[in-house]
């Protein structure tokens, strides 16, 4: 990407800022061994809206992205620390597709999924919208804070790693390594460290507006897109024209227990139409037979150490957990969970190799600073896998459920959770009601809290613009002409295509994205 820089800087109570008076932040050099992954925070300072003001910024300096591209990127200097902005500074990168000049109606954000989406990126690479959305909008897309070409952040490879806790000194000792990997990922990256969080890049966000020279914005946000959406309408309501939240987080989620439940709830629902289907399919594996009972009994053979993984080594009860909770990735994977199930209960010998939690550098640096994950103590986690086991006795402890595990004495929480206030802006939220991932309850959670409109697809699957030709045709209406679809609207479940099919779903280490 080749660009001009242009700066950025906030005024109001938090000052001014200029790039020739600062010092540059600069990156980490990459060595053998290390990674550069994704690690955030934000002063508590910066989440007070007393601080919170309008971003100027000279106006963006546009080239093409690659030859033959049509796409134009450019970079933004902003500051690391937004309540410091003589500091340390980095750039931002930006990519724009244009719209007919003719036709044009304003900006569009694409706020892609993480944490830590590359949205310039996929801008770059494709249109993103719809061909009605993109001759009318131009669709920007800036790459969050840490992530993309430019300054990224460094933590070593070898995360800390480890089971479910079996003790209190099992977990002190995680807590331990943990935060000793917390201090190693700072001393390696530098300021950045601490000022990657959502609402440091709803800051940014502001900047990119005021550098287009646009009093306001529309904004598509994905997955853990939604809450840089939620954060910046919160942050500048009066800078949003359109907001659409596809596939929804919940920031008032309270805490670690309440996070994994409603995730372990979404898993068990699944899988009890996966007891359904096979019900009905004499093709199933299991066909014929009480599959609830053999999973408890499979759970008790794991729990007495009976069962092995596929290198012949214990199999451990979250190991289980991960198997019979494949069966939320819906009706394709259905096949293969069943075949699992049934190999394991005939061979005791599970189809997918032991699988252990721990910390990722660039997802728990994110999470753990947006929400409250920690645990108080073992007898508090003890409590949580008991609620966990009653919410989700098929399924209980599984990769989403689990998210915030790897936080246990990472990094602290500095964009608390909160219940969001009612809200006038026209806002059009979008969430299938058996999505496992951002669970159907965090929608109809945020929609009561703000009075925003919910249309609800009746289906499973994630991020629902892209799948539903229903849901695409109410979204591009509201994007184009501000008309949202009326109070209780579904989509219908689309059928599914082609034959089922067999598809590996147990991966080695935990693989979640939002």
């Amino acid at each position: 990407m080749g660009s001009t820089k242009s700066r950025a800087w906030a005024s109001g109570s938090i000052g001014f800022w200029s790039p020739e008076t600062r010092e540059r932040a600069a990156p980490p050099r990459a060595s053998r061994g290390m990674r550069r992954t994704l690690l955030a925070s934000v002063s508590t300072a910066a989440l007070l809206l007393s601080v919170v003001a309008p971003a100027h910024a000279d106006p963006l300096t546009w080239k093409p992205c690659s030859t033959g591209s049509k796409a134009e990127c450019a970079t933004l200097t902003v500051p690391v620390d937004w309540t410091k902005p003589d500091g340390p500074a980095i750039d931002l990168e930006i990519s724009r597709r244009t719209a007919d000049p003719a036709k044009r109606l304003g900006v569009l954000v694409y706020g892609e999924g993480g944490p830590g989406g590359t949205s310039a990126h996929s801008v770059q690479s494709s249109a993103i919208f719809s061909a009605a959305v993109t001759e009318k909008f131009d669709v920007i897309g800036v790459n969050a804070r840490g992530y993309g070409d430019g300054y990224q952040l460094s933590c070593p490879d070898q995360a800390p790693a480890t089971g479910l806790f079996t003790s209190q000194a099992d977990m002190d000792r995680f807590r331990a390594a943990t935060s000793a990997y917390a201090q190693a990922c700072r001393e390696q990256t530098g300021p950045l460290f601490d000022h990657v969080d959502t609402v440091d890049n709803a800051r940014d966000l502001d900047a990119v507006r005021a550098a287009l020279g646009e009093q306001k914005i529309s904004f598509y946000g994905g997955s853990y897109g939604t809450l840089l959406g939620q954060q910046y309408a919160e942050l500048f309501p009066g800078k949003v024209e359109r907001l659409v939240l596809d596939s929804t987080m919940d920031h008032s989620i309270p805490d670690f227990r309440t996070f994994s439940a409603t995730e372990a709830k979404a898993a068990e629902e699944l899988f009890d139409q996966f007891v359904q289907w096979c019900a009905a399919t004499v093709t199933c594996a299991l066909h014929g037979t009480d599959i609830r009972a053999t999973v408890t009994e499979l759970q008790k053979r794991a729990d007495a150490g009976e069962l092995k993984d596929s290198a012949g080594k214990q199999l451990t009860p979250l190991s289980l957990d991960y198997l019979t909770a494949a069966a939320k990735s819906g009706k394709r994977a259905w096949p293969s969970v069943a075949n699992g199930i049934k190999t394991l209960d005939t061979t005791g010998i599970a189809p997918l190799r032991n699988i252990s939690e721990g910390t990722n550098g660039g997802f728990h640096g994110v999470l753990c600073r947006d929400w409250n994950m920690q645990i108080r103590d073992f007898a508090d986690f003890q409590s949580i896998t008991e609620h966990i086991g009653q919410v989700a006795p098929m399924t209980r402890f599984n990769s989403y459920p689990l998210a915030g595990f790897g936080c246990q004495g990472f990094v602290n929480t500095t964009n608390p959770p909160k219940v969001f206030a009612k809200s006038s802006l026209p806002t059009l939220v979008i969430n299938a009601r058996h999505d496992f991932k951002t669970v159907y309850p965090w929608a109809t959670n945020l929609t009561g809290q703000t009075g925003w409109t919910l249309l609800t697809h009746d289906g499973d699957g994630h991020v629902k613009y892209f799948s539903s030709p229903c849901v695409k045709a109410a979204t591009d209406r509201y994007l184009l002409t501000g008309e949202l679809p009326a109070a209780g609207t579904h989509c219908a479940a689309e059928q599914a295509q082609g034959q089922q099919q067999e598809e590996p779903l147990w991966p080695e280490k935990p693989e979640r994205v939002w």
